[in-house]
């Protein structure tokens, strides 16, 4: 914070900010947010499409907006935060840049100029960044080994399941879903999300029409394919936060089979809404689900088909899991990573001006 007690002129790169409502959106609005109720810090949020600063000053009509440019003038800023994996226009103030994940570089595009489109603004802050901040210790290694990185400079703030996340009854569900038990995917296209080994438990442990598998998302054409002619009972669904909300709180089961997360978003934000949760046992998941989840290979299908199957028929088991992920966010503090980032940005401030 600066010294003489004025206020901190926090600059926030806005340019994805009314067009990323993913998980990664979400964690940047509840953080901005909280900067906005700050009287002690002065937001502006950085955006060059006429387009987009309209929606952006829609949504926080709080904050000033600006161009990007003006994060090279000197002085204007007391710090400029890059929420979004890397930093896409240079700043000569103090920088925090949030890098989620290593994956545009152990999951490269295939593409070479998608690949280069995804990689250099995450090149460019490993190079300028003043800090860098990641959402698990796992990440952290990751985005040093990949980027030569020393691990010190790398916080680590756990994002914590936004307040729109708890567990509560009388929220509907599609017409098609409200007869039957529903074991739920969320987010298929990509490979490392793994959804084929979902898909080959399903097929082993489902009984339709009873039992359904939900995929919140679209399956690729070759798992479309494959659960068509195994005759799994699956079914995808385009998923507004509200329609997700209510399928984790009417979920028996949560399923989790990635082969790699940064951090498990998705398996916090069902455990939060109360939803039993089966994680793989990789990269980041043990961290966000902290004990509370069932957590299996994600490479053999066979032990997934077999907890699904057991769980469904055991209620006591089923309820105990459902509990121990109920628990880990029930008394929860939800504001803490938020205000954590907060105060990150403002020691990245207070150090940068005393490097000057």
């Amino acid at each position: 914070m600066p010294s003489d007690g004025a206020r901190l002129r926090l600059a926030v790169d806005a340019v994805n900010l009314a067009r990323d409502r993913r998980g990664m959106g979400r964690i940047a609005r509840g953080i901005l947010r909280a900067a906005l109720a700050r009287p002690d810090i002065e937001v502006t949020l950085l955006v060059d499409r006429r387009a987009d600063a309209d929606a952006t000053r829609a949504e926080f009509p709080g904050a000033a907006l600006e161009r990007t440019a003006s994060a090279r003038r000197r002085d204007r800023y007391d710090v400029v935060w890059y929420p979004f994996n890397g930093m896409r226009f240079p700043s000569v103030a103090p920088t925090l840049v949030t890098m989620h994940d290593a994956f545009a570089f152990t999951e490269p595009h295939p593409e070479w100029v998608a690949r280069r489109r995804e990689q250099e603004p995450i090149r460019r802050a490993a190079r300028y960044a003043t800090r860098i901040v990641t959402d698990s210790a796992w990440s952290r290694s990751e985005l040093a080994r990949e980027l030569a990185l020393d691990p010190a400079r790398i916080a680590v703030i756990h994002p914590s399941p936004d307040p729109y996340w708890f567990p509560a009854a009388g929220d509907g569900l599609p017409a098609a879903l409200r007869d039957t038990r529903i074991v739920l995917v969320v987010g298929a296209g990509e490979r490392r999300k793994n959804a084929r080994l979902a898909l080959e438990a399903a097929a082993g442990a489902l009984r339709a029409p009873a039992e359904t598998l939900v995929v919140a998302g679209e399956l690729s054409k070759r798992d479309r394919a494959f659960a068509r002619k195994r005759g799994v009972p699956a079914g995808e669904i385009a998923a507004s936060d509200a329609t997700l909300r209510a399928l984790y709180r009417h979920a028996a089961l949560v399923l989790v089979p990635s082969l790699a997360e940064g951090f498990g978003l998705v398996a916090v934000e069902a455990m939060a809404c109360g939803a039993a949760v089966i994680a793989s046992g990789t990269s980041a998941l043990p961290e966000a689900t902290g004990g509370a989840a069932l957590l299996l290979d994600p490479r053999d299908a066979e032990p997934w088909s077999a907890a699904i199957r057991g769980l469904l028929d055991d209620p006591a088991a089923l309820a105990a899991l459902r509990a121990r992920g109920t628990a880990r966010f029930a008394y929860a503090d939800r504001t803490a990573s938020v205000r954590a980032t907060v105060d990150l940005l403002a020691d990245v401030s207070a150090s940068g001006a005393a490097a000057r």
